[in-house]
């Protein structure tokens, strides 16, 4: 097969204390790439975790001979002695972050968490390691809170200016997130009521589909007939197999997401007239009845009881 691209890839200079950028370099440490490439048809190497994050428009992957594309807002994980490429003419170059973390790193990050690396049977983090103790798939940046920290950094990584960066610290958080979001994620398969880990992490893929979606759409109104759409499961599953994994319904996590945006927007000085129209709610009183209910006060008084604005030009 060809092995090139097209593009620049860039690594960040290990041992010094700013971000700075230079030309790759063969190395089996921590690692932190960025990327802006058109077309690609390359290898990719499997002795370290790699965490990939597109910046905008889609990258394609073919891991284990499964075409994956993933796009702005997804990350995907690639497992050591996983068999992956990067392929495809992407049509106008796309920019990406990739970050590389050694076994030793993830092993030093699970000793200092108090975490074993083998916590139970099914855990996904047993001592061998092994690829398919993974759940693979896109995982969604909002999903967990390994993506949630994810986004929290990459504005930091790729907006210019002078960053300083103590590359242990760095390397050392992004493995303990990472081992938490995962060892989260084993809980989630173990509430998961089926035997065979094969059928949990089937279920756990698809109601993940569901989640993901109503991160991305939870302002629209959504209909539990689109869930069993995506989930290919009937609404009882859908809904049961939510709540197991989750904690809770898909219709009150939709209201969470609702009402944590609308904090936002009213804090922003949008009329709560507004905000149940742009969050889909079926008039302003429904939406001041659920936004009472979930934090005791009315969205008006909630509004009323913010900071003023200018208050700092008071004396």
């Amino acid at each position: 097969m060809a092995e090139y691209y097209k593009g620049l890839v860039r690594q960040a200079t290990p041992g010094v204390s700013t971000l700075q950028w230079q030309k790759p370099q063969i190395t089996e440490q921590d690692d932190l790439k960025f990327s802006s490439i058109s077309e690609i048809d390359r290898t990719l190497d499997a002795f370290r975790f790699r965490i990939c994050a597109p910046l905008n428009g889609t990258e394609t992957y073919r891991v284990e001979g499964e075409l994956r594309r993933v796009k702005p807002g997804q990350y995907l994980v690639l497992s050591p002695q996983q068999h992956a490429r990067g392929e495809g003419n992407l049509g106008k170059t796309v920019d990406g972050i990739c970050i590389f973390l050694t076994e030793a790193t993830l092993a030093s990050a699970a000793l200092g968490l108090r975490m074993p690396l083998s916590k139970r049977t099914g855990a996904p983090f047993p001592n061998t390691w092994q690829q398919h103790d993974f759940i693979d798939k896109n995982y969604h940046l909002q999903e967990n809170i390994f993506g949630q920290h994810l986004q929290s950094i990459l504005p930091k990584l790729t907006g210019g200016g002078e960053i300083f960066i103590d590359w242990d610290a760095f390397y050392f958080d992004i493995a303990a997130h990472f081992l938490r979001a995962h060892y989260q994620i084993g809980e989630q398969l173990e509430a998961i009521p089926y035997t065979q880990m094969s059928t949990k992490r089937e279920i756990f893929k698809r109601i993940s589909l569901v989640h993901n979606y109503i991160l991305d759409n939870f302002a629209s109104p959504v209909s539990l007939d689109e869930l069993v759409r995506i989930a290919l499961f009937s609404k009882y599953h859908v809904v049961r197999l939510y709540r197991l994994i989750y904690g809770i319904t898909p219709y009150q996590h939709i209201l969470q997401l609702r009402i944590r945006e609308a904090k936002v927007l009213l804090q922003k000085d949008f009329d709560p007239k507004e905000v149940a129209f742009m969050l889909s709610f079926s008039d302003r009183s429904s939406f001041s009845k659920t936004f009472k209910k979930m934090t005791g006060m009315s969205p008006t008084c909630f509004r009323e009881n913010l900071p003023r604005r200018d208050a700092h030009f008071k004396k």
